[in-house]
C-alpha cells in the first residue's frame, strides 16, 4: 500500500472536504488544445463504505475532450486533514482504470506529492493514443482511515479541478441504516460557501446530486449512522512533531489566560488605549524645544559664546520678519521645520534649483514641451558663473550635476537624466549630513535609529513570525489568539512611535532661534499677503529682490502658491519695476514655483521628499475528509 502522506489541508471547517477534488493541467506531449478547455458532462461516484470503515470507491467520468486531441486526466487526492486530536491521515491505495469507450485506461502513474497523490490516468506521457470529443473513465480505489464510528463526511468532487462539471451524482451506501444525511456544494476552493444540494435517503442508501460545478467548485457528503455501526474503524493519526507536543502541553495554560483575557476584554482594551495614550505624551513631552531663556526669541547668540538654555514651556506668538532667515537655506529651513526628511513640501532638488536661480547662481528660462503635441511648461536651465565662494558643498555639488548634465551648455530640465538625479541624491546625503553636524536638533535626522527602537522591532517581528508559524502549524487556538493579540499590540505601539518620532526629537537651542526665525518670516509672509490680523506685522513695500529671495523658503514652508500669488499681484500692480528679475519675468517665477517640481519628474522624486474584497458565507466544510481535484492532459 501507498505510505500514508503528509499533505496540505484546508484550514478546519475546509480541509476534511478535500480529499475529493478534481483538477486539470497542462496537455503533455503528443496531446493536442489547452485542457482547461474540457467539459465533465457528467461525474458519477459510488462509495461502499464496509464495516470495517473502509471505502470502496468508484469514480465514473463522461469525459469531453471538444475537438483537441487528450491523453486522459489528472486526479488528485489529499491525504492528510489537521483535526483537534492531531493530523489524521487516509491511506488511498488499489488503483485500477477502465473504460467502456475504449480510451486508453493505463495508471500511468502515481505520484506522491506534499499534498498527497497525484494520478496520470489514460494514456502515458508522449503516447499517440490521443482520444477526441465524449469519452468514459472508471476509477476504482480504496480509502482507509476515513470513517468515525457513527458518521462519515467527505469532499466527493472538488475543489480543485480545473474543469466545469456539470453534474455530479453521489451514491453512498453503508452497512447499517442511514439516520440522516446532508448534501452540500459551493464554488469557493476554501470549502466555506457551501448550500445545500439534493439528497435522498433510501434505507442504507443516499444520493446526493450537485449540479454546475465551475472550476473550483465542490460537492461535500455526510451521514450519521446508529452509534458502533462502524465499531471495527479506526482512525489513522500521524506521531505529533515536536512543535505539536509543545502546542499541547501549552493549551491548558494559554487557555486560561485567554479565557482571562476574554472575560476582562474591557480592561484589556482600557490598557491597550493608556499605552497608547501615554505613548503619545510621553513622546511629546520629551519632544519639547530648547531655548536661549537670557535672548530674543529668534536673535542667534554670537559666535563662541556659552549661553545658559532651558526647556521651553509655552510657545510665544512669533514677530514678523521680512527678511530671509540667517545662515539656513531652504532646504535646511524645511528640515527644522518638519524635524524630518519626509513628506516636505518640497523636494531638495526643486528648493535648492529656485534658490540657487534666486541668488543668481542659476539662469532659468520658461520654454514649452520638446515634443510639437507638448504644450505644458519646461524650463532651459543653465549656470551664470556667479562667484560660488559662499555656497555650501552641497550646493555645489548640485550646480556642478547641473553644468555635466548639459555638458556645459543650457539643458532642459526634463531632460536631466540618471546621472543627474543619482548626483542630486548624494547632495541631499550631503546636506542632511551638513544639517546634522549643526546640532539644530538633538537627534540626527540621518540617523539609524535607537537602540530601544530597534530592540522593539526585532522582538514585533519576533512575534509576527510565532504568530504565523502558530496558524500555519495549527498550534493551540488560544495560543495563536494571545501571539496575534500581542503582536498587534506591538504594531499600534509601534506605529504611534513612528507617527510621533518628529514630535520626541526636540530642537537645541540654537535650533529653536532659526524656527523663531522662519516663524517671523511666515507670520510677515502671511501679513504681505494680507492674512495677518495685525497692521503692526505689515512691512514697507518689498521690493522684487525680497520676494524672489523669500521663494524658496515659502515653498519650504508650504506657503509657495501664495507667495507667488502676491509677485503676481505686484507686478500687474507696478508692472515697469518688476518686469525681469534675474533673467526671468515676475509671471515665469509664479510659473516656476508651481510647476518646477513636476517638471523636473518623478525620476528625481527620490532626492526630495522621500515622500479587499468580499466574499461569500454559507456552510463551512472544514471538518470534512477528502478532497483533490480533476485536470486535463
Amino acid at each position: 500500500m501507498h505510505a500514508l502522506l503528509r499533505a496540505h489541508a484546508a484550514p478546519a471547517a475546509v480541509a476534511a472536504l478535500s480529499l475529493g477534488t478534481l483538477g486539470l493541467t497542462a496537455s503533455p506531449a503528443a496531446a493536442s488544445g489547452d485542457p482547461d478547455d474540457d467539459v465533465v458532462r457528467d461525474l458519477s461516484i459510488s462509495i461502499d463504505l464496509d464495516e470495517d470503515g473502509v471505502m470502496h470507491v468508484q469514480e465514473t467520468y463522461d469525459w469531453d475532450f471538444g475537438e483537441r486531441e487528450g491523453l486522459g486526466f489528472f486526479r488528485t487526492l489529499s491525504t492528510e486533514l489537521r483535526t483537534d486530536e492531531g493530523r489524521r491521515l487516509y491511506d488511498v491505495d488499489d488503483f485500477e482504470l477502465s473504460s467502456p469507450s475504449g480510451a486508453p485506461a493505463e495508471v500511468a502513474d502515481v505520484e506522491e506529492t506534499s499534498d498527497g497523490l497525484r494520478l496520470s490516468l489514460g494514456a502515458p506521457d508522449g503516447s499517440e493514443e490521443t482520444r477526441t470529443g465524449l469519452q468514459t473513465y472508471e476509477l476504482r480505489y480504496t480509502v482507509h482511515g476515513a470513517v468515525d464510528p457513527a458518521s462519515w463526511e467527505w469532499i466527493t468532487a472538488g475543489p480543485d479541478q480545473d474543469v466545469p462539471i456539470e453534474r455530479v451524482t453521489t451514491e453512498v451506501t453503508a452497512p447499517a441504516e442511514i439516520l440522516d444525511a446532508a448534501c452540500w456544494q459551493g464554488a469557493d476552493s476554501d470549502l466555506d460557501d457551501g448550500v445545500a444540494c439534493t439528497a435522498e435517503i433510501d434505507d442504507d442508501t443516499i444520493t446526493a446530486t450537485a449540479t454546475g460545478l465551475a472550476p473550483g467548485g465542490w460537492q461535500g457528503v455526510q451521514i450519521d449512522v446508529p452509534e458502533g455501526t462502524f465499531s471495527e474503524a479506526t482512525p489513522i493519526y500521524a506521531e505529533p512533531t515536536a512543535l505539536e507536543r509543545l502546542g499541547d502541553d501549552l493549551a491548558p495554560t494559554t487557555d486560561r489566560i485567554s479565557q482571562t483575557l476574554l472575560d476582562a476584554w474591557w480592561a484589556v482594551s482600557a490598557a491597550v488605549v493608556a499605552a497608547v495614550a501615554g505613548l503619545v505624551a510621553l513622546r511629546r513631552r520629551s519632544g519639547r524645544d530648547e531655548h536661549f531663556p537670557g535672548l530674543v526669541p529668534g536673535v542667534l547668540p554670537e559666535p563662541g559664546t556659552t549661553l545658559e538654555t532651558a526647556r521651553l514651556e509655552r510657545e510665544q506668538p512669533p514677530t514678523a520678519r521680512h527678511t530671509v532667515p540667517d545662515d539656513l537655506r531652504p532646504y535646511e529651513a524645511a528640515l527644522l521645520w518638519r524635524k524630518s526628511t519626509l513628506f516636505l513640501p518640497a523636494d531638495f532638488t526643486t528648493l535648492t534649483l529656485v534658490d540657487l536661480a534666486a541668488r543668481g547662481h542659476l539662469r532659468l528660462e520658461e520654454t514649452t514641451g520638446s515634443d510639437e503635441d507638448d504644450t505644458g511648461t519646461d524650463w532651459i536651465v543653465s549656470a551664470t558663473g556667479a562667484d560660488g565662494t559662499g555656497l555650501a558643498g552641497w550646493e555645489k555639488d548640485l550646480l556642478a550635476a547641473v553644468v555635466a548634465a548639459g555638458d556645459g551648455d543650457p539643458i532642459r530640465l526634463s531632460d536631466l537624466d540618471g546621472d543627474f538625479s543619482s548626483a542630486a541624491q548624494k547632495a541631499q546625503s550631503k546636506a542632511v549630513e551638513a544639517f546634522d553636524s549643526r546640532h539644530l536638533l538633538a537627534r540626527r535626522l540621518g540617523g539609524a535609529g535607537s537602540l530601544w527602537g530597534w530592540a522593539a522591532a526585532a522582538v514585533t517581528l519576533l512575534l509576527l513570525i510565532l504568530t504565523i508559524v502558530g496558524w500555519a502549524t495549527q498550534m493551540p487556538t488560544s495560543l495563536n489568539l494571545l501571539l496575534t493579540g500581542a503582536t498587534v499590540i506591538l504594531i499600534l505601539l509601534g506605529l504611534t512611535w513612528m507617527a510621533t518620532s518628529s514630535r520626541s526629537n526636540p530642537r537645541t537651542a540654537l535650533g529653536r532661534a532659526h524656527l523663531e526665525q522662519l516663524r517671523g518670516l511666515r507670520r510677515g509672509q502671511a501679513a504681505v499677503v494680507d492674512l495677518s490680523p495685525s497692521p503692526a506685522d505689515t512691512p514697507e513695500e518689498l521690493t522684487p529682490e525680497e520676494i524672489t529671495a523669500q521663494l524658496p523658503y515659502a515653498m519650504a514652508l508650504g506657503d509657495d502658491e501664495r507667495w507667488a500669488a502676491l509677485a503676481d499681484a505686484r507686478s500687474r500692480r507696478d508692472p515697469s519695476s518688476w518686469e525681469r528679475h534675474q533673467g526671468l519675468s515676475t509671471v515665469s517665477w509664479v510659473v516656476l514655483a508651481t510647476s518646477l517640481q513636476s517638471t523636473i519628474g518623478a525620476s528625481h522624486s527620490s532626492s526630495g521628499t522621500g515622500s479587499g474584497g468580499a466574499g461569500s458565507s454559507g456552510f463551512s466544510a472544514g471538518s470534512f475528509g477528502g478532497g483533490g481535484g480533476v485536470a486535463g492532459r
